[in-house]
C-alpha cells in the first residue's frame, strides 16, 4: 500500500494551487471526463466529434502523443497552435517562479500541461471540454474538475499495477474517483464483473445515474479494413476505427449522448453518426501505407495486445506479418511479446525512449521461439528498412508495443 500512498500525499494539492494562480478557469466549463484502461483516446475522440457536428465549442485534451506534442490539446479539432502554446508556456512559467518564490510547490510536467489546457480552453469559451485522464483517475491532475459534469469509464484492465494496485478492484475504484456527487456516470459494456461491481458500488454511494450500453441491440453490419457498420438501437453507424474494440468504445460514446440528452443538450442523430464517421484517431490500428500496407498500433499493456491478436486474426489470417515492436520495461512484456510474435514470420525488436525503454535486445529475445525471424535494431531507421526488404507486396508490416515509437516509424514508414 506505500507505493500507492507515495502518489496520494500531495493529492491535487499541486494543481490547484497553479490553477488558482490563473484563475481557475476549471470552473468557468463543461467537463466529460473519461477514465479508463484502454479505450480512453478513441472514446474521447468520438465524443469530441459529435460535440463539434452539433456546433458545440469543444476542447479535447488527450495524452500521449503520436507525431506532434500539440495533438494533445485541441479546439474543435485543431491543434492548439505554435504561438499560442509558446506564449501561454511562458506565462505559466513566471506564475510557477512566482508560486515557488513565495513557497509554494513545484507542479510536475503533466500538471503544468493540464492546466495550460484547461487555462486555454476556459479563454476559448469552451461550451465542452472532454478531458482524458492521464493515468488512474482519482489523483490524476485532470481530476481537479468540479463535481457536476459526465464521468466515462471506459474498459478497465490490468496496468500500472506498482501505482493503481494489483487487482482489478483496485484499479477500478482509482478509476471511479472521478465519480462524484452530481455527476452522470457512463461506463462500458462487457466490463469485467469485478470491476464493474466497484462501478456500481460507487455510483450507489454517491448517488450518481449510470449508464450502460445494452449490448442485446447491437447488430454487426459488416466489418473489414474500412471500418466496421453496426445498427444500435435501431440506428445506423459506421465506426471508421479498425477492430472489435471500436464497437465497444462507440457504444460507450452513444451512451454518453444519451447521458448529455437527459441533461437538456440538443444532439441530433445526424449529428452523432456524422461526428463517429468522421473520426480519426492516429496509432490505434491506423494504416498509414498501402504497398506494402503498414499498419501502427501503441497496444502497450496485455488487455490492449489481446484486441490487437484478435485484429491480426480478423483481417489478417493467413498473411504474412513483419513485426517492428517496442515496450516499457514495466509493461507485462513477456506476455505481450510472445502474443504478437507467434502471429508474425519476423519480429525485429527495438528500443523506445526513455529510461523505461526495454532494450532491443530483450525484445528480440523475448519473442525468440515464437516466430521464425528475430532481431535487435537499436535505430528504428535500421529496423523499418529492415521490415520493407523482409515484407513482399502482399504482407503486412506492423508497428506496436508502445506509442512512444510508433510515430516515429510513422514518419519513416511513409517516407522511405
Amino acid at each position: 500500500m506505500q507505493r500507492r500512498s507515495s502518489v496520494r500525499s500531495p493529492g491535487l494539492a499541486r494543481i490547484s494551487e497553479l490553477l488558482d494562480c490563473l484563475g481557475n478557469p476549471q470552473k468557468m466549463l463543461k467537463f466529460i471526463h473519461v477514465a479508463g484502461t484502454n479505450g480512453k483516446g478513441s472514446t474521447t475522440a468520438m465524443t469530441a466529434g459529435i460535440l463539434c457536428r452539433a456546433g458545440f465549442r469543444t476542447g479535447m485534451y488527450v495524452s500521449p502523443f503520436v507525431e506532434d506534442f500539440r495533438e494533445r490539446i485541441q479546439l474543435d479539432g485543431q491543434m492548439i497552435s505554435k504561438e499560442e502554446l509558446s506564449r501561454r508556456m511562458s506565462a505559466i512559467k513566471e506564475k510557477i517562479e512566482a508560486l515557488m518564490a513565495a513557497g509554494g510547490m513545484q507542479p510536475t510536467e503533466f500538471e503544468i500541461i493540464t492546466a495550460l489546457a484547461i487555462w486555454y480552453f476556459s479563454d476559448m469559451r469552451c461550451d465542452f471540454v472532454v478531458l482524458e485522464v492521464g493515468l488512474g483517475g482519482r489523483w490524476d491532475a485532470t481530476n481537479i474538475v468540479p463535481a457536476g459534469n459526465i464521468a466515462v469509464i471506459t474498459s478497465i484492465s490490468m496496468d500500472h499495477m506498482s501505482i493503481l494496485g494489483d487487482t482489478l478492484s483496485e484499479i477500478a475504484a482509482e478509476k471511479c474517483g472521478i465519480i462524484k456527487p452530481g455527476c452522470l456516470a457512463v461506463t462500458c459494456a462487457g466490463q469485467p464483473e469485478e470491476a464493474m461491481a466497484v462501478i456500481r458500488r460507487t455510483c450507489a454511494q454517491t448517488g450518481v445515474r449510470l449508464y450502460m450500453p445494452d449490448a442485446d441491440r447491437l447488430r454487426v453490419v459488416s466489418e473489414n479494413l474500412g471500418g466496421t457498420d453496426i445498427e444500435y438501437k435501431g440506428k445506423n453507424l459506421h465506426i471508421p476505427l479498425l477492430g472489435a474494440h471500436q464497437i465497444q468504445n462507440a457504444l460507450t460514446v452513444l451512451e454518453t449522448v444519451e447521458a448529455l440528452r437527459d441533461s437538456g443538450y440538443e444532439l441530433p442523430d445526424v449529428c452523432v453518426r456524422e461526428g463517429i464517421a468522421s473520426t480519426r484517431w492516429g496509432g490505434r490500428l491506423e494504416i498509414v501505407r498501402e504497398k506494402p500496407l503498414c499498419i501502427i498500433d501503441g497496444a502497450h499493456n496485455a488487455d490492449a495486445v489481446r484486441v490487437l491478436c484478435a485484429a491480426l486474426d480478423k483481417f489478417f489470417a493467413g498473411r504474412r506479418i513483419i513485426a517492428i515492436m517496442g515496450m516499457m520495461k514495466d509493461k507485462e512484456y513477456d506476455t505481450c511479446i510472445p502474443l504478437v510474435a507467434k502471429r508474425c514470420a519476423a519480429l525485429l525488436g527495438v528500443s523506445a525512449h526513455g529510461a523505461r525503454a526495454l532494450d532491443a535486445q530483450t525484445v528480440a529475445r523475448t519473442a525468440s521461439g515464437h516466430c521464425a525471424v528475430t532481431r535487435a535494431y537499436e535505430s528504428m531507421k535500421d529496423a523499418v528498412g529492415e521490415a520493407l526488404r523482409l515484407a513482399g507486396k502482399d504482407d503486412v508490416i506492423l508497428a506496436c508495443g508502445s506509442l512512444y515509437i510508433i510515430g516515429e516509424i510513422k514518419q519513416l514508414l511513409q517516407h522511405e
